[in-house]
């Protein structure tokens, strides 16, 4: 809490906080131009650019198209990372688990597919124990909630386990890649996450609509039958709208 010994930029951004915080600027709503924002609070440009600087740090408005600042939505919905892979929640569903995630929470999900064979990169070919420029088959996904850009998801193969399969087809799989992969000899026992967060590139900004200063949360994912690696999945979120779930422990009924 600003006080008036602070500057007047802490102090403007600290009376900006508040209106957000207290529903007068609702998430999506426009602050008041930089010129308005001089009147009310008779301060110079730079003072007010420092106080709408403050708060772009702090995650609660973004400066949009035209160098009007806008709240930030808080549109979040849940990401169950632990059962991303739930076959059996799959079979029941009869959907992808990121839909029936989306799906019990109101929501519409929808989402693209496109399919590549490209040279691995050094961070995949290393996770998958292959030689860098070895061919992968890339699947990637766009994701949509709302007909709005949520999330990306890209996975890598060894393109010699999935060559001529269903794999290899833009299109979902319906009982699943993981389970059509295990009744080609490839049953996935044992997954290992890492997350991180990140900046995104220019191509991930305009994919997902992210809007200035907000990073991804980037999860990848290896995933290993008993003898090697047969999977590498990347999913990007930004954090304005994604909350990634883990369930630790025994499951619960209806949890």
């Amino acid at each position: 809490m600003a006080t008036r010994s602070d500057p007047l930029y802490m102090q403007l951004a600290a009376s900006l906080r508040a209106k957000i915080e207290g529903g007068e600027y609702p998430p999506g709503s426009k602050l008041p131009s930089e010129r308005m924002l001089m009147e009310i609070y008779d301060a110079s440009r730079n003072t007010v650019r420092l106080g709408l600087q403050r708060l772009v740090a702090e995650g609660l408005v973004f400066a949009s198209q035209g160098r009007a600042y806008m709240v930030h939505r808080q549109d979040v919905l849940v990401y169950n990372s632990s059962r991303s892979e739930d076959h059996n929640r799959r079979l029941a569903a009869g959907v992808d688990a990121w839909v029936q995630d989306i799906r019990e929470q109101g929501r519409t999900p929808s989402q693209k597919i496109a399919v590549s064979i490209e040279k691995s990169d050094p961070n995949v070919a290393r996770r998958l124990e292959i030689q860098p420029g070895d061919l992968v088959l890339v699947r990637r996904r766009l994701r949509f909630v709302d007909d709005q850009p949520w999330s990306s998801e890209d996975s890598y193969y060894p393109h010699e386990l999935v060559k001529n399969t269903p794999i290899a087809e833009p299109a979902d799989i319906p009982e699943g890649v993981i389970a059509y992969m295990a009744s080609i000899g490839h049953t996935q026992t044992r997954y290992v996450d890492d997350v991180t967060a990140v900046m995104p590139n220019p191509k991930q900004a305009e994919e997902l609509a992210v809007e200035a200063g907000i990073p991804l949360l980037v999860r990848t994912r290896v995933g290993y039958t008993d003898e090697r690696p047969v999977r590498v999945t990347i999913t990007a979120m930004p954090t304005d709208r994604n909350v990634l779930r883990y369930e630790l422990g025994a499951s619960k009924p209806n949890a």
